[in-house]
């Protein structure tokens, strides 16, 4: 009687052993062909999907075992830089993995700087990622050759950190009244960031402003 639930209990423990890769991104679409990946390795089993803030933290917060979160460059209510930050404050112990479109290039650096341990770019996914998974199963961060190559290559970025959060929130669509509410900055404020924004872009308008963010020309 006592040997179907010690199976039972062996079965469980052997699936926390492999690494759980939860995959957000505001598109379900995007999790989904990310997913449909993810599925086919043996080295880890895929979780659910998150489209924003909320079901990703309730997602992590039910992780147990090692977990991988494969995290695009936006959800629906926030960008990288406010996800990762977040996520590297409240469970310090998953490994982010952060993909992202080669316009999106700009994300790339923020999720260095944030401390993602690998970053891969969606036209190659097919083949990076992974190899990217199996070298975080193995404990090792992870950089692609060619990525590090482009930054290696590019000026250092020239925006500060609010600068980033407000050009992140103009490409949403944001005016400056629901920029400033966001941030919890005055509107004079917001303007004050978008004319030092404009300064060191070199534009004299939020498209170009936009333009050169979404590019990664800064």
């Amino acid at each position: 009687m006592r040997a179907a639930p010690d199976m039972s209990q062996q079965a469980q423990d052997d699936a926390s052993e492999v690494p759980e890769v939860i995959v957000a991104d505001r598109q379900l679409i995007v999790c989904q062909g990310i997913g449909s990946l993810v599925s086919q390795l043996s080295e880890v089993r895929l979780g659910q999907y998150a489209t924003d803030k909320a079901s990703l933290k309730k997602l992590l917060s039910q992780a147990r075992g090692r977990t991988i979160l494969i995290l695009g460059v936006r959800l629906a209510d926030g960008d990288l830089s406010q996800v990762l930050d977040q996520v590297r404050k409240d469970y310090p112990e998953v490994m982010v993995v952060v993909v992202a479109e080669d316009t999106e290039f700009a994300f790339i650096r923020t999720a260095i700087k944030a401390g993602a341990n690998s970053v891969c770019m969606m036209g190659q996914i097919l083949t990076s990622l992974p190899r990217i998974l199996g070298k975080l199963i193995e404990g090792h961060s992870i950089v692609p050759t060619e990525i590090l190559r482009r930054l290696t290559s590019e000026t250092a970025d020239s925006l500060s950190r609010r600068e980033h959060e407000i050009l992140a929130l103009l490409g949403d669509g944001l005016t400056n009244f629901q920029i400033s509410a966001r941030l919890g900055l005055s509107e004079n404020t917001v303007k004050y960031y978008l004319k030092a924004i404009y300064q060191k872009l070199d534009v004299n308008s939020r498209g170009a402003a936009i333009a050169k963010y979404v590019a990664g020309h800064y």
